[in-house]
């Protein structure tokens, strides 16, 4: 069962300390984002992005472990029909939709004392059918200054990225060649320079905006897209998958999904603002 909470009034919550042996703290800064100069890519766009707070982000994507502290029941993770030769807490939790993974976010929030960061403007908490899912997603608002976890946005996202190892790519991700057909624990591969897991590979990660395109200009904060597509709900998945070709891991590449969607190949990691 689903459950989303509505969030009526919260007051001030003191900045808990930071644990980095489970995230990364990325400072307020200036970032390129996007293709490489002469590289085209449908739908992306090079850009310039200003963050003027930090954020964290989880070294790894969600963990089964994880999930099971925060909700105490396991989604199928069968979905669809897919197979694991072995399955372990250290795997990453998948067949998860978006509005599952915001769910979690304000659950695991609320458990930790912190500000949750969504908030659900109708009467009802729990969402039983894909299409309320789907139909509801549009009117969850983003509290981006609460301190609490939440998905990350397109751009906190790619400058996660952004930063990678020199390892060759077998190294450093699971993806169609090496992966067996299958996602496997987090945390296995070479991390990226700023010590990330799996930003290329294993699962797709759920990504907060809903689709749209981008105009090449330098924005800042961007927490929304700068031209939403008509009659398009999807979100973006970031990152590629264990069933990815090599070319389809790359930071810049924009999949989506309805938000409902759940499928093997998709999970989520968390960010939180940090002021």
């Amino acid at each position: 069962m689903l459950t989303l909470f509505w969030i009526i009034a919260v007051g001030c919550t003191p900045e808990p300390t930071v644990n980095t042996d489970k995230v990364v703290v990325i400072q307020a800064s200036t970032h390129q984002i996007g293709p490489p100069n002469g590289v085209l890519s449908a739908n992306s766009l090079q850009r310039q992005v200003t963050l003027t707070y930090d954020y964290a982000i989880s070294k790894t994507e969600v963990s089964i472990e994880e999930w099971m502290a925060v909700t105490h029941t396991l989604p199928d993770q069968f979905c669809k029909g897919s197979r694991i030769t072995m399955l372990t807490l250290q795997h990453p939790v998948r067949c998860v939709s978006w509005c599952d993974a915001i769910a979690f976010a304000n659950q695991k929030s609320q458990m930790e004392g912190l500000e949750p960061a969504y908030i659900f403007n109708d009467r009802t908490d729990e969402l039983k059918h894909d299409i309320d899912c789907n139909e509801r997603a549009q009117f969850v608002e983003l509290r981006h200054t609460a301190n609490g976890w939440r998905l990350p946005t397109e751009a906190e996202w790619e400058i996660a990225s952004a930063s990678h190892t020199v390892v060759p790519i077998e190294d450093r991700a699971w993806f169609r060649d090496n992966a067996n057909g299958q996602p496997h624990p987090v945390s296995l591969k070479t991390p990226n320079n700023i010590g990330l897991f799996d930003m290329e590979g294993n699962l797709h990660e759920w990504i907060w905006e809903r689709f749209g395109e981008f105009e090449q200009t330098n924005v800042t904060d961007p927490m929304t897209y700068d031209i939403p597509i008509p009659s398009i709900y999807t979100r973006p998945i970031k990152g590629g998958s264990y069933a990815s070709e090599q070319s389809k891991l790359t930071s810049y590449n924009r999949p989506n999904a309805s938000p409902s969607l759940r499928h093997p190949s998709i999970g989520f990691r968390l960010v939180r603002t940090i002021r």
